[in-house]
């Protein structure tokens, strides 16, 4: 039975840029998280505020950085921000777009806990907010690990790329090359629910992309989407009761804020 690390402090590092209401879901997400002992840090270069949300937390918990908005910010660059200002021991990706089963922190803290440096999901939840999609979560991972779930320990050297989208991969990659590294197989992939809402970095087919990123995958995809003309017939849209249940809870979470 894993044990919650509870004296030991997590950054949770956000950058975030006129998305409030997502942000709220996140931010609750992380409110509900069992590890309580927690920094939250916020980089924001957006234009509208987001002052309200920062008073979900104690005062003391709180580490908010304001970045003017312009078109020069890139965001590998306010990933390091939030590296810098960060006074945690451990650090973990809290993107303000997506949502976070409670045991989320607990679970990758007690993996570093165990002798790690760093520690990724194999795999997620997705969730398309389109008409066709809309309540059809689907599976999807990725071999090396998904890099916007990562959680790893306090390092002055290991850094973001100075890039637009794609910093992530580039970033998990270090920590794959220079430490020890533990990726956490699909039976985790309920912790995280990663959302398209339209506004991403990334567009839909690259979330699709997901269904179709390893030969079998791409053989199911083409046989469920292009032959029978059912793509929730591919196996990803199946999902295990621990993962319905995670999914319920984001619905819920998300019909309460007002995003479905």
């Amino acid at each position: 039975m894993i044990q919650s690390a509870t004296g030991d402090k997590v950054s949770c590092l956000v950058v975030t840029a006129n998305r409030k209401d997502l942000l709220r879901r996140s931010l609750l997400s992380l409110k509900n998280q069992t590890h309580k002992n927690i920094e939250l840090v916020v980089i924001d270069n957006g234009e509208e505020t987001v002052d309200e949300l920062m008073e979900m937390f104690p005062e003391e918990q709180v580490n908010y950085t304001f970045i003017q908005p312009s078109p020069d910010n890139i965001l590998g660059d306010l990933r390091n921000i939030s590296l810098e200002k960060a006074t945690g021991d451990y650090m973990i990706c809290w993107d303000d777009d997506d949502w976070f089963h409670p045991k989320r922190i607990e679970t990758q803290l007690n993996v570093l806990k165990s002798g790690f440096d760093a520690c990724c999901l194999e795999g997620n939840i997705f969730h398309i907010d389109t008409p066709d999609l809309i309540n059809h979560p689907y599976i999807g991972r990725l071999s090396d690990g998904s890099p916007s779930s990562i959680m790893h320990r306090r390092d002055d050297e290991i850094r973001y790329p100075s890039l637009r989208r794609g910093e992530d991969t580039v970033y998990l990659n270090q920590w794959i090359e220079k430490h020890r590294y533990k990726m956490l197989d699909l039976s985790y992939a309920y912790l995280f629910v990663r959302v398209f809402h339209g506004s991403n970095v990334s567009g839909k087919k690259h979330f699709l992309r997901r269904l179709k990123n390893s030969p079998k995958n791409w053989v199911q995809f083409m046989w469920h989407a292009k032959v029978k003309g059912n793509l929730l017939g591919h196996p990803k849209f199946d999902l295990t009761e621990k993962e319905k249940e995670a999914f319920e809870m984001f619905i819920q979470d998300s019909k309460k804020l007002g995003l479905l």
